[in-house]
């Protein structure tokens, strides 16, 4: 019920939260593989993390820039009873992921990982996230063929070419990275990459 509401509420007020088959291809490897430490770029309202937290027995840290998003997060997650699985940090995702990498504690650490961010910073973000990536972990990616522009360049509109053009570098670096296997671009909706780190 708590997530049916923060899903109306965001979806009224036009804030992006993750897609309904989207949705489901979500729950279905964070079921699977029941991550115990989740990284989320782009928090959002707390939607995809809600969900997450109620679908396995781990816990998540989540990174969202906007300020008021991440205050109204931290309300839902605590609302739902996720207070203490769930730590949000309000930053440059960028920022944060190169202080976690630099942060020996978080090298191979998480093994679950839902990229849900800025688009154009995709690309940017790749490496560091591998290396924040256990061995066996997933690294699942949203909005990657981003309103089928990737797919076909052409339509693009010039607001929306350089983000498009940069997925597509970050489509073909995920695809052929040496460290991730089994990797997988899910053509539903908006797109989503899936791969398991080495």
């Amino acid at each position: 019920m708590e997530e049916l509401y923060i899903k109306d509420s965001a979806n009224t007020r036009g804030v992006p939260i993750i897609r309904e088959q989207s949705h489901k291809i979500l729950m279905q490897y964070v079921k699977k593989y029941n991550p115990k430490h989740i990284l989320e770029i782009g928090t959002a309202v707390g939607y995809s993390a809600i969900a997450m937290l109620s679908s396995c027995s781990g816990d998540i840290i989540t990174i969202e820039h906007n300020s008021a998003l991440a205050a109204e997060a931290t309300q839902n997650l605590s609302d739902a009873g996720f207070k203490s699985r769930a730590e949000i940090i309000c930053d440059d995702c960028m920022v944060q992921i190169a202080q976690m990498v630099a942060d020996d504690k978080y090298n191979n650490y998480f093994d679950f990982i839902f990229l849900d961010g800025p688009k154009a910073q995709y690309l940017g973000m790749l490496e560091g996230l591998v290396m924040l990536l256990k061995s066996g972990g997933v690294l699942l990616a949203d909005n990657v063929l981003f309103r089928g522009y990737v797919k076909n360049l052409s339509t693009a509109t010039k607001r929306y070419k350089t983000i498009a053009l940069r997925l597509k570098k970050f489509i073909d670096a995920f695809m052929s990275h040496t460290d991730l296997i089994g990797t997988e671009l899910i053509d539903i909706e908006d797109g989503m990459a899936f791969a398991i780190k080495k």
